[in-house]
């Protein structure tokens, strides 16, 4: 079996849309961005939703990707960003409180 090797195989996705490559990417690299994730967020949904929107921006800015640089850093960068984003809104939300019902007033008549 051939030696993981995330960069030459995001370069291959990158150069000649080999979708091989890149499924090859994802399974050598997602349990270590899962650990990441794990570490950030403690939670198995949430680790899974930020893998997979870890892969769908690398995929949206691959052509933006310089790929004299190593994927995995960049891959974890867009991880932590997406797990920040992610804490910020879940802030946010938990901040709102919800109203209680108002009766209109009774009309006298």
């Amino acid at each position: 079996m051939a030696e993981f090797d995330p960069d030459q195989l995001f370069r291959r996705y990158v150069q000649r849309r080999d979708v091989g490559a890149l499924g090859e990417l994802f399974d050598g690299a997602a349990p270590q961005l899962a650990r990441v994730a794990w570490h950030l967020v403690h939670d198995a949904a949430e680790v899974e939703d930020l893998v997979q929107a870890t892969f769908l921006t690398a995929l949206d800015s691959a052509e933006k990707f310089d790929a004299r640089r190593p994927v995995m850093p960049w891959l974890l960068g867009i991880l932590a960003n997406h797990a920040r984003n992610a804490r910020r809104t879940a802030a946010r939300d938990s901040g709102l409180r919800v109203l209680p019902r108002l009766e209109p007033p009774a009309l006298h008549g």
